[in-house]
C-alpha cells in the first residue's frame, strides 16, 4: 500500500567533474589517478503536495568496479532519466526497480551500481527533506509501503530498516590510513588502524603485512580481488595475526565463492550480489558496505548482514564531499555489534585539495540526514 509520503521525482541536475589526485591510489587492478565525481539533483514532491530538494555525490570509481569513466558517465544519465518515469513510490521502491533487471552497455554490476548511487543518493535525500525529518528517522512502517521481507525475504517479514538502526548517532567515527600497492608505508607511521591495499603476489603481501603491523595497532587488508584463488589466498591467510588483522576484503575475484572459514574474517566487496541474493553468499564470513552503490542497496545489505549476524563494515570509498558526508552519516547512524563502524576519508592523502569542500557539507548536512 502507498503512502502519502511517497514521491515522484523530477531530475534537475546531473553534472560531472574530475577529481585529479594529488598522489595516485594503486590497487591491484591499477592505479588511480583520478576520477570523475557525478552529482545528481532531484526534486521530490508527494502525494500532498510538498517538495524536497535532495543530492546525490559518487566519485566514479571504474578502476576498482570495472568499465570505463564515460560508460559510467552515460549510465549515470539513462538511470537519471529512468527514475524521473517512475509512479510515486517511497525511495527504496524506486531504488529496487533500478536495481531489479539493472544492466547498462558496457559496465560489470558493480559499476552499474556505482552509476546508479547518486541518483539513489538523491532519491533518498528528497524524501526526506519532503517530509522534514532526517532519512534514518523515517524507515519504518509510517512511510515505507513494504516491510525488509518484500525485499529479503519472508524471515524478513515486519521488520523495517529502522529497527538496524540507532535513535542518536554517533558523534565520532574511527578513521583508517589507506596505505596504497605502491606507497612507502614511512608515511603510514603513527596511524592507529591501516588499510593496506595488497597486490596479490603471495611473498610481496606477506612482506608488507609484516612491515605494516610494526606501525599500527590494527590492520585491515584489501587485496581488491588480487589472489586468483581461494586456494592461494589461504597461503596469504596461514600466515595472520586475528589479534592484529580485523578483517579481510575480497581477496578472490568476484563471482568466486569465499574462502571459508579462517582466522581472520573475510569480507565480499566487489563480488557482493544484488540484494534480492545474499541468501546465496557463500564462504564469506560478513559484507562491505557502501553507500557508493546506492542508499536503497547499502541500507537492505546492512539489514540482512545484522539480521543474519554476519560480520559488516560501512566504508566510503575515497569520497569527497557531499559522499562522504553521505557515507560518515550512514556510519554513525549503524549499530555494529560483531563488526566495525569506520571511514577513511582518503581524500585527505590523495585529494587534500578537496578538504574544504569535504568539511562544509559534513557542517551542514549529509545528504540523507537533515
Amino acid at each position: 500500500m502507498g503512502r502519502p509520503t511517497d514521491v515522484r521525482i523530477d531530475v534537475t541536475g546531473v553534472t560531472f567533474r574530475e577529481i585529479p589526485f594529488a598522489t595516485p591510489l594503486v590497487l591491484s587492478g591499477g592505479s588511480i589517478e583520478a576520477l570523475t565525481e557525478a552529482r545528481v539533483l532531484v526534486r521530490a514532491v508527494d502525494r500532498q503536495g510538498r517538495s524536497g530538494a535532495g543530492l546525490g555525490s559518487v566519485l566514479l570509481s571504474h578502476v576498482w568496479a570495472g568499465g570505463t569513466d564515460a560508460a559510467m558517465r552515460a549510465a549515470v544519465i539513462r538511470l537519471a532519466d529512468r527514475v524521473a518515469r517512475h509512479d510515486p513510490a517511497d525511495p527504496i521502491g524506486h531504488g529496487m526497480a533500478l536495481l531489479d533487471g539493472l544492466a547498462e552497455p558496457g559496465l560489470p554490476r558493480l559499476a552499474a551500481e556505482v552509476a546508479l548511487g547518486p541518483v539513489d543518493q538523491a532519491v533518498h535525500d528528497a524524501w526526506a527533506r519532503a517530509i522534514g525529518a532526517s532519512a534514518y528517522h523515517c524507515y519504518d512502517q509510517a512511510y515505507l509501503a513494504d516491510d525488509l521481507g518484500a525485499y529479503l525475504g519472508p524471515d524478513f517479514a515486519e521488520h523495517w530498516p529502522a529497527d538496524y538502526l540507532v535513535a542518536a548517532p554517533a558523534t565520532e567515527l574511527p578513521v583508517q590510513r589507506v596505505v596504497g600497492v605502491a606507497e612507502p608505508l614511512d608515511g603510514a607511521a603513527g596511524y592507529p588502524w591501516l588499510k593496506l591495499k595488497l597486490s596479490g603476489d603471495l611473498e610481496q603481501d606477506r612482506a608488507r603485512v609484516r612491515a605494516a603491523a610494526g606501525l599500527a595497532a590494527r590492520l585491515s587488508l584489501d587485496p581488491n580481488e588480487g589472489y586468483p584463488s581461494a586456494a592461494r589466498y589461504a597461503e596469504l591467510a596461514a600466515g595472520l595475526d586475528a589479534a592484529r588483522v580485523a578483517y579481510v576484503e575480497q581477496p578472490v575475484p568476484r563471482g568466486q565463492p569465499g574462502p571459508g572459514p579462517t582466522s581472520v574474517p573475510v569480507l565480499a566487496d566487489e563480488g557482493l550480489p544484488p540484494v534480492t541474493g545474499l541468501d546465496d553468499l557463500n564462504g564469506w564470513d560478513g559484507v562491505v558496505v557502501k553507500t557508493a552503490r546506492g542508499q536503497t542497496s547499502a541500507l537492505l545489505t546492512y539489514c540482512w548482514a545484522r539480521r543474519r549476524c554476519r560480520f559488516v563494515v560501512q566504508q566510503d570509498l575515497t569520497h569527497i564531499g557531499p559522499a562522504l558526508a553521505h557515507a560518515a552519516t550512514f556510519a554513525a547512524c549503524g549499530d555494529e555489534p560483531g563488526g566495525e563502524t569506520v571511514v577513511y576519508a582518503a581524500f585527505r592523502f590523495f585529494s587534500p585539495n578537496n578538504f574544504n569542500s569535504a568539511t562544509s557539507f559534513s557542517a551542514r548536512a549529509s545528504p540523507v540526514a537533515k
